[in-house]
């Protein structure tokens, strides 16, 4: 090895020195480390009708789709899905990815996501029920949900709104999938709904949750609790479609200035938030002594419905109207509202472990702002909320 060394170092003095100069002379050029992401070949899944791309596109009776040249995010096109899972035990469609070439995700299964755009025609969404499917070439799957993933704006709406999945939000350990020879990406439809779909791609994405049982999940287990903290974590509120409902400043913490414009027919009424973060947030050990309190401010007292959704389970909304019995006036037109979670109606067989979002319908046109939403210790009678000695 000394001898080979030193012949090298032979042939770079006489080069140099042959040359008329004494210039230093590199042997190596300057390295250039390239990441496993870049090395990944097959980012593209979808941009265009162009690529033939995608399987399971013939329309039946549960779906409908189509590729639309209209409002696309990019390409000449994008795709367009309705469906009704009413009569079909089945409804998905599946990405020819890289051709069906055995994939390798070992590589990049903590650095890399999913990524897709959506929209709907009208309206905002929280969630769509939609799943994301990983198959490897032993006929194995693992899927994820949109639910426990990087929703954009945390609504999807007439917007592009980004979606990603991370890699490690699918359950590939529980499944035994060979995350080193993926087939194929399957998108699979519930239940019922209509969604524009443009440019799913590979992503860089860095995933801050471990995937366990407790991911995704807040545990509340004493009170008081401040929810809906965080403007990112709600919705139904976008000057852009409507001026109905806007973030107020009256409260100590977030607030809504509602003024509904009675003229329109389809005026928007509705809003809501994530208790903590769109993550599921688990009461099932206080919900029985709990209730859901919050400030108006106000001329009169407006009328409004609330409602409570769950991630999962055979009863996922609760809803209740409130009315004069369920408000205090702590000063002149501020009031206080005070819902105990024991008193809506079918509470017993809620998942109160996978508690989703709190939404608020507005039923009467008088303008007022709510805001300082809390969850309080509640021991008394449900049908007399405010005659708690707590409150």
């Amino acid at each position: 090895m000394k001898l080979t060394a030193q012949i090298a170092l032979g042939a770079l003095v006489y080069f140099t020195m042959s040359c008329g100069s004494m210039q230093d002379v590199r042997l190596y050029g300057p390295s250039k480390s390239t990441s496993a992401f870049e090395k990944f070949p097959y980012k593209i899944l979808f941009t265009s009708s162009e690529e033939d791309g995608l399987w399971g596109l013939k329309n039946n009776a549960c779906k409908e789709i189509s590729f639309e040249t209209t409002n696309s995010y990019i390409g000449k096109d994008h795709l367009h899905i309705k469906w009704n899972e009413s009569s079909c035990k089945y409804i998905g469609i599946g990405l020819k990815w890289g051709n069906y070439k055995g994939k390798n995700l070992w590589p990049i299964l903590a650095t890399a996501a999913i990524e897709l755009r959506v929209r709907i025609d009208s309206g905002a969404l929280s969630n769509v029920p939609m799943f994301f499917i990983l198959e490897d070439y032993g006929g194995n799957q693992c899927r994820t949900k949109i639910n426990y993933l990087d929703l954009e704006g945390g609504k999807i709406d007439t917007e592009w709104r980004r979606i990603r999945i991370p890699f490690q939000a699918f359950n590939y350990e529980k499944r035994g999938v060979n995350m080193g020879n993926i087939k194929e990406l399957r998108l699979e439809f519930q239940r019922k709904g209509d969604l524009h779909i443009d440019n799913i791609v590979i992503v860089p994405h860095t995933h801050n949750y471990a995937h366990t049982e407790d991911t995704f999940t807040k545990i509340f287990d004493t009170h008081p609790i401040q929810i809906g903290e965080g403007k990112e974590y709600w919705w139904g509120i976008n000057p852009k479609y409507s001026s109905n409902i806007q973030f107020g400043s009256s409260f100590k913490n977030e607030s809504v200035i509602v003024d509904l414009d009675a003229s329109k027919k389809k005026a928007w009424d509705t809003f809501g938030f994530s208790p903590y973060q769109w993550l599921r947030v688990d009461l099932s050990s206080i919900y029985t002594t709990s209730a859901i309190t919050f400030k108006v401010k106000a001329a009169e007292l407006p009328k409004i419905q609330a409602m409570l959704f769950a991630y999962s389970g055979k009863k996922r909304k609760l809803q209740k109207s409130l009315n004069e019995n369920h408000f205090i006036e702590r000063e002149s037109g501020v009031f206080e509202a005070y819902l105990p979670l024991k008193s809506l109606v079918g509470y017993e067989d809620f998942r109160w472990d996978v508690l989703k979002e709190i939404r608020f319908k507005i039923m009467s046109d008088e303008p007022f702002e709510m805001g300082d939403f809390r969850l309080i210790e509640f021991r008394g009678n449900p049908k007399k909320p405010t005659k708690w000695r707590g409150i």
